[in-house]
């Protein structure tokens, strides 16, 4: 006898399925509910709308000229005012939904490039990983970027003494200046480098030195043509090696001093101070650096020795300064002038007949052959005007002359020439006494 069937009722259904259990929560419900919304609103939108636009941040913006004309012409990129951007792009909405910043990169459009200066270039988009998509925007969309040639130049580095002084008597030679190193490799944009004149190792607190000095400095200042200083910043992208500078500082010790004039020829009665008063120096000082003290007892600077008889009415001669080897004329002058101030003087020649010899050697017998001198004498008017020929002196002296032993001799002298009698007037020019001499018979015997 078979066994009758089961009849399965709502209760029995609610007993023994879970779902039905399930359902009889009502938080199971809501949740079902709201994962069947997503579900469905997921399948709509991937049917009625395949693609979505999408906005990424940050995105790293590149700016290379490997592989282009530039390039091979030497240029390089210096700077560029933009890092990032943000770029909203359309795609596939199972692809572009999840890119992000690092999924993408953005590059500058480079263009034809001849010189160097700031270049405006276009920014484009692109994916790391294939991803196709549509750009719709990119901000900022361009970017200035500046390109030049690297360039390397070798500059001499020279001392900047503004802050350093050298104490009372004393002075800095500056053409001895010695800086340690004494060049520097300076490398950047062509622009900047070719702008760059000079080096200079600046020393920054205020010193004063006496003596010879070594000071140290890693403040190295960069100027143009002009002396304006170029910084060394983010901007001018310059590039050396940093260093410290030893500057050795020479000192001297200096002195002014008097130019003082010898007279020679010098007879007499004449009263030098007549003429020194009438003579004018167009410099009357001169100072005198040295490497030592040696100057320290030295009051006069001798320009020479002037002979009285090349001092004429129109007298008037430039002198060379002569500088010992190791001193340094600071004056600034290298010639003076000695001048005759003629006021009140007169110039006159006359004729003197009797000339003397003194001091004659024993062996001979001396005769003066020129029988008579055309004597210029310069000197106060009023004493040139009442001057007597007879009171010119003309003098050879024979203690210093030497000839042979022949029997009979001829020679020529340098006379001496005075006017005793008055002090205000002298002999200018120059003139020579023929003089024979004749053994002595006495000498023989």
């Amino acid at each position: 006898m078979s066994e009758p069937k089961k009849k399965f009722s709502l209760e029995s259904i609610r007993r023994f399925h879970p779902v039905v259990h399930m359902f009889n929560n009502r938080m199971a419900t809501i949740i079902f509910s709201v994962v069947t919304a997503v579900i469905i609103w997921f399948v709509v939108s991937m049917t009625i709308y395949p693609t979505t636009p999408v906005t990424v941040n940050n995105v790293s913006l590149s700016v290379d000229l490997a592989g282009t004309a530039a390039a091979a012409d030497g240029y390089s990129v210096i700077s560029c005012d933009v890092e990032e951007v943000s770029v909203r792009i359309e795609g596939n909405r199972s692809q572009v939904g999840t890119l992000t910043s690092e999924n993408l990169v953005a590059y500058a459009e480079i263009p034809n490039i001849t010189t160097a200066g700031t270049k405006n270039m276009q920014i484009a988009v692109k994916s790391t990983d294939g991803t196709e998509f549509t750009v719709k925007s990119i901000t900022p969309s361009s970017v200035n970027v500046k390109v030049d040639k690297i360039k390397t130049v070798t500059l001499d580095v020279v001392p900047d003494l503004m802050n350093v002084e050298s104490a009372e008597g004393s002075i800095i030679n500056e053409e001895e200046v010695v800086v340690t190193p004494a060049t520097i490799d300076v490398t950047g944009p062509a622009q900047v480098v070719g702008q760059i004149k000079n080096a200079s190792v600046k020393i920054d607190e205020a010193t004063e030195i006496g003596t010879t000095t070594k000071l140290v400095s890693d403040n190295l200042v960069f100027c143009d043509a002009n002396g304006n200083e170029i910084l060394v910043n983010d901007e001018s992208h310059l590039q050396y090696e940093f260093t410290q500078y030893t500057v050795d500082i020479p000192v001297q010790y200096t002195k002014e001093m008097d130019i003082v004039y010898q007279l020679r020829g010098v007879t007499g009665t004449f009263d030098e101070q007549f003429l020194r008063d009438r003579l004018t120096l167009s410099a009357e000082k001169i100072t005198l650096a040295a490497p030592d003290q040696s100057l320290a007892n030295t009051e006069e600077f001798t320009l020479d020795t002037i002979p009285l008889s090349d001092i004429t009415l129109d007298f008037s001669k430039n002198y060379t300064l002569e500088v010992p080897e190791g001193y340094e004329n600071l004056s600034n002058i290298s010639t003076v002038n000695l001048a005759l101030d003629s006021t009140g003087l007169s110039q006159k020649d006359f004729v003197v007949s009797e000339i003397n010899i003194i001091n004659a050697p024993s062996s001979h017998e001396y005769k003066v052959v020129t029988e008579q001198l055309i004597v210029t004498i310069v000197g106060k008017t009023e004493s040139i005007e009442e001057l007597d020929p007879r009171l010119i002196s003309v003098t050879v002296d024979l203690l210093s002359v030497q000839h042979s032993d022949d029997e009979s001799t001829s020679f020529s002298c340098v006379p001496v020439i005075s006017v005793d009698q008055y002090d205000d007037v002298w002999a200018a020019g120059d003139y020579k006494v023929i003089v024979t001499a004749t053994k002595s018979n006495t000498t023989e015997e």
